[in-house]
């Protein structure tokens, strides 16, 4: 494809990771890529230094804290936290070390399982059982947002109270997401493509990042868990789900 186009637009880490190991100094936006700087993609969100920019779906690993710290203010007596991933992701490995601080500080074993495809999914989920899980944490990944369904479905069926990345996934009947907008990350893009179209270089359009992230909380999820939301939490919910 490359040869025929004059830009490329890429979805996702996995995507923009492929296109930067082209290695064909074809300019590039990403949307939605996890820490782009820790990942290798660009060399600053300030200065990208290359042909590659975009907008971040996350630039700060400390959002993986604060969902694991959401769901320790909606289980307080939280002492076990399965964490699901996708150990091909790029970004897995980054998040991990930033959790285990968080866990550490708030008195919090995670229970590590891993899966590669949906096939994993139930081994996965009998592990957690077997770990005595007490809530489920979701990492971002390409699959994970394809498998949120049957993740959510899952997670109910073990009574496991989740945190996901995705809204969908919240919707589909996890109990809690935060995450940036993604199609609040569209418009952006689009004037990044346009200073490009107009003569700008990539590596002179800083990388941008998300202002805020949203909460999504599916109470009726929690109802079906025995479970009551703090004020603190349910106060700061863009949306509930009922």
């Amino acid at each position: 494809m490359v040869p025929q186009v004059d830009l490329l637009v890429v979805r996702g880490s996995i995507a923009a990771m492929a296109a930067k190991e082209l290695g064909s100094g074809l300019p590039t936006v990403f949307i939605s890529s996890a820490f782009p700087v820790e990942i290798g993609l660009v060399g600053s969100l300030a200065h990208p230094g290359g042909n590659i920019t975009g907008i971040a779906s996350e630039a700060a690993i400390e959002t993986n804290q604060k969902r694991l710290q959401i769901l320790k203010e909606i289980v307080p007596d939280l002492k076990r936290a399965a964490v699901l991933r996708v150990p091909d992701e790029p970004f897995t490995g980054l998040a991990m070390p930033s959790l285990d601080l968080a866990a550490r500080q708030i008195g919090v074993t995670l229970i590590p399982v891993d899966i590669r495809s949906a096939d994993d999914l139930a081994a996965g989920f009998a592990s957690m059982k077997e770990s005595e899980a007490q809530a489920l944490l979701v990492l971002g990944a390409v699959l994970v947002s394809a498998l949120g369904k049957q993740i959510a479905d899952l997670a109910l069926a073990a009574r496991l109270p989740s945190c996901h990345v995705f809204r969908d996934a919240v919707v589909a009947g996890g109990l809690v997401s935060l995450g940036a907008d993604p199609a609040a990350n569209i418009r952006p893009a689009a004037a990044q493509i346009d200073k490009i179209i107009k003569g700008m270089s990539p590596a002179d359009i800083p990388v941008e990042q998300p202002t805020r992230y949203e909460l999504y909380i599916n109470l009726k999820t929690a109802r079906l868990l025995g479970l009551t939301i703090p004020p603190s939490v349910l106060g700061s919910a863009d949306e509930v789900i009922e």
